[in-house]
């Protein structure tokens, strides 16, 4: 197995037995809830079937497969926006939505390696460009953001 796939089928559930819901961010808006349904809509609508990629891409999804090619490192840009401008998450609690992030894990994990997404905000990414995306993304939310560790 290797280490994104690990890291989102071992690691992943680990550090979310350790978030409670009055978890409060290093930095950032979202409340631990706001933040795992983030992670469980962008895991489910990346792996969406789009339909195959357009001959030519625009700019903006050539610039994001750019930036998965170079290792996917998210950096916090803060904005205007407050916690009072988030939509309200649409689960219950912290906990269903905790329960639902295998699921969306195991969406990716439908296809084989050599499965090529489309989608029109991320572009033409292959299945190992899309395991380190999301290990990335996961990681950054969980250990940086909310500083859960797996010790």
């Amino acid at each position: 197995m290797n280490e994104h796939k690990l890291y989102l089928t071992e690691t992943v559930p680990l550090l979310l037995e350790k978030l409670k819901s009055n978890d409060e961010p290093g930095f950032g808006i979202m409340t631990a809830h706001h933040m795992v349904e983030h992670l469980i809509w962008i895991t489910k609508s990346s792996v969406k079937d789009y339909g195959p990629a357009p001959k030519e891409l625009n700019e903006k999804q050539l610039g994001f497969m750019r930036f998965i090619d170079k290792g996917a490192h998210f950096k916090h840009r803060p904005s205007d926006k407050k916690r009072e401008d988030l939509d309200p998450p649409r689960m219950s609690d912290l906990v269903q939505a905790v329960a639902t992030i295998n699921e969306a894990v195991a969406r990716l994990y439908r296809h084989g390696p050599e499965k090529v997404f489309y989608n029109p905000m991320m572009g033409k990414l292959t299945f190992q460009q899309m395991e380190l995306f999301h290990a990335q993304h996961y990681k950054y939310h969980l250990e940086e953001q909310f500083e859960l560790n797996n010790k």
